[in-house]
């Protein structure tokens, strides 16, 4: 009876609330290496890992590889290949190992076993359509957060600052203050920077500069797109804040 690795991997909590956990992956697996007699000796599991990060760079993935080198292990199974891997040059590596050491790898979405020249083309075929799907999400996302910044979304962290701190320091950089004399009075009316610290530096005040800046700028932003397709007008209210 060959010895089975069962692994699965989900990049996102978003992908498991999908229908295709790391639970339903090894279900698969367990239901094929029933047909087939096989016996699963382990599940191996990697939550949050991208298809993107090599399998040597996934420690629980890489221990596996190792038992199926030396032959403790005869057989690695995946629901998906892209579950292995999203780079057509990574699931060729993987193949050209799994036939110089001698072990079987087996995904399941694909419709003939992948040793030999045939399992070389369908893994090629897959493993570009892995990449072109992940290319299109990056460029989704790229595309998607384009259009929050455009209507004045500011994203990344709250500021931690009110409008009267960041007025002040607005204030006194056109007065003609320096970094530091910003920071030092900062420092002496007791405010304490983004990070909790009691101590102004130059640097900080730069940041809370820069952020007075993208404020303003998110503003006008939001103003024009306002004016740009006939909106109501503004309430007053600071540029929203996505976390």
């Amino acid at each position: 009876m060959l010895r089975v690795v069962s692994y699965a991997r989900v990049s996102t909590g978003a992908q498991a609330q999908s229908g295709f956990s790391t639970d339903a992956q090894h279900q698969a697996v367990g239901r094929e290496a029933r047909l087939r007699g096989w016996q699963v000796a382990e599940r191996i599991t990697d939550d949050a890992v991208s298809g993107t990060v090599p399998a040597q760079r996934r420690p629980k993935l890489a221990a596996a590889l190792d038992r199926l080198a030396r032959g403790r292990l005869d057989v690695l199974v995946v629901a998906r290949s892209d579950r292995l891997a999203r780079s057509l040059l990574e699931l060729l590596h993987l193949h050209e190992r799994a036939q110089d050491e001698g072990w079987t790898l087996v995904a399941l979405d694909l419709p003939v076993g992948i040793a030999g020249p045939e399992g070389r083309l369908f893994i090629g075929l897959r493993g570009l359509v892995a990449e072109f799907e992940a290319a299109m999400a990056r460029a989704r996302t790229t595309d998607a957060l384009a259009v929050v910044r455009s209507r004045g979304v500011r994203l990344g962290r709250p500021s931690r600052h009110g409008k009267a701190t960041k007025e002040l320091a607005a204030r006194r950089r056109a007065e003609g203050a320096s970094h530091g004399q910003i920071a030092a009075e900062l420092t002496s009316l007791g405010i304490p920077t983004p990070t909790g610290k009691t101590v102004w530096t130059r640097s900080s005040a730069q940041s809370l500069l820069r952020t007075v800046a993208h404020d303003a700028a998110a503003c006008a932003r939001a103003e024009a797109h306002r004016k740009a397709h006939g909106l109501p007008g503004d309430t007053g209210a600071p540029p929203r804040q996505a976390v």
